[in-house]
């Protein structure tokens, strides 16, 4: 029995990084040539928040700092900012996963909505204090905002084609992996 359910948590952690690096690798393609539209949204950031809700061993603290990282060095963000504000979003969602193990969806994507609403704002202010280039504040929010509506989206994916369910909260106990 363990040993079945800590296959299946290598087999998400595979998959989480191996997702990661399929959207790093899209985004850097030259497949836009046209004007530039309006921004998506942060599809790692999505996943990462709603696994870690769900299923926070298959996230582990080192894939997310990783993926976050190679992400920014690619991307072309400031490194390390935006991998240290998803390492504070995560862990905050990580230590209130008990919590919200009970209460309803909605109650969940608010959560969530205001975690990602203090990432883009953190950023934002971060950059301003280190008087740095930065885009306009309706971009930084849409593409947030387009991540806040992805996400039931990614919670539905997470549940039925992966399997991956809540957590009880008796299954949250202290001492518990």
């Amino acid at each position: 029995m363990a040993e079945r359910r800590a296959r299946g948590i290598w087999r998400y952690r595979m998959v989480y990084l191996l997702f990661g690096l399929a959207v790093i690798l899209y985004r850097i393609l030259p497949l836009q040539t046209g004007i530039p539209s309006l921004p998506g949204p942060d599809f790692i950031l999505c996943v990462t928040l709603a696994w870690v809700l769900r299923q926070p061993a298959a996230v582990p603290l080192a894939a997310i700092l990783l993926l976050f990282l190679i992400g920014d060095f690619l991307l072309q963000r400031p490194p390390g900012l935006w991998t240290a504000l998803a390492v504070m979003a995560t862990e905050f969602l990580r230590n209130r996963r008990a919590g919200l193990a009970e209460v309803p969806f909605l109650f969940e994507w608010g959560v969530v909505a205001g975690v990602i609403l203090a990432m883009v704002l953190g950023q934002r202010v971060v950059l301003w204090i280190l008087v740095t280039d930065q885009p306009s504040l309706g971009l930084a929010l849409m593409e947030g905002l387009a991540t806040i509506v992805l996400y039931p989206t990614v919670v539905l994916v997470s549940k039925y084609l992966l399997g991956m369910g809540r957590m009880r909260a008796i299954d949250m106990e202290p001492g518990r992996p």
